[in-house]
């Protein structure tokens, strides 16, 4: 049986991450902290042990993907449909927003540097973006980004290193590239 000691501090110690993550996703502030509440909800009234779960950051992180997919579903009345993939998966678009350091905004070329970074973040797929993100910024494994986006490793494997092959075209470094989404 979990306690409720263990939940909030399971809480508090993921909160971020996952809030940053349904941010990404684009959905509103509103909708991610209702998502990330259904999936400590489903984690305090369904009674299985923590220790039955691997990996809990990951399953944390894909729970919260599948809630978010079917808030989603159940609003239709958005614009933008999802695409479906081999008809089993459904993409959502995800967004990284870059953040510059206070003393490089204060520099002159900090707006060139910025539009550069989000030129070539335009170049990868929402897909793209969302295994860069949890590869490279919330530093999961294969494994881990595979549970996650519900993909074989291997497929897992091959978006990364499509992703990074997109990238390493730019005129900018892929260090300095992760610096600036990070």
């Amino acid at each position: 049986m979990i306690r409720f000691s263990n939940i909030a501090y399971i809480y508090n110690e993921h909160l971020d991450i996952l809030y940053s993550y349904a941010l990404h996703l684009g959905f509103d502030e509103q909708t991610a902290m209702d998502a990330i509440h259904d999936v400590f909800y489903k984690l305090c009234t369904h009674h299985f042990s923590l220790n039955e779960i691997n990996n809990l950051k990951s399953y944390l992180l894909r729970s919260l993907r599948n809630r978010l997919i079917d808030i989603k579903r159940t609003n239709r009345e958005d614009t933008a449909p999802f695409s479906v993939q081999d008809n089993t998966r459904e993409i959502i678009p995800f967004q990284l927003h870059v953040t510059i350091e206070d003393k490089l905004i204060m520099e002159e070329d900090a707006k060139e540097i910025r539009r550069k970074v989000e030129n070539v973040l335009k170049r990868l797929t929402d897909r793209q973006r969302e295994i860069v993100y949890l590869r490279y910024i919330r530093e999961q494994s294969y494994e881990e980004i595979a549970d996650i986006m519900q993909i074989s490793v291997a497929a897992c494997r091959n978006l990364i290193s499509k992703s990074i092959a997109r990238l390493k075209d730019s005129s900018l470094t892929i260090t300095m590239l992760l610096l600036m989404i990070k």
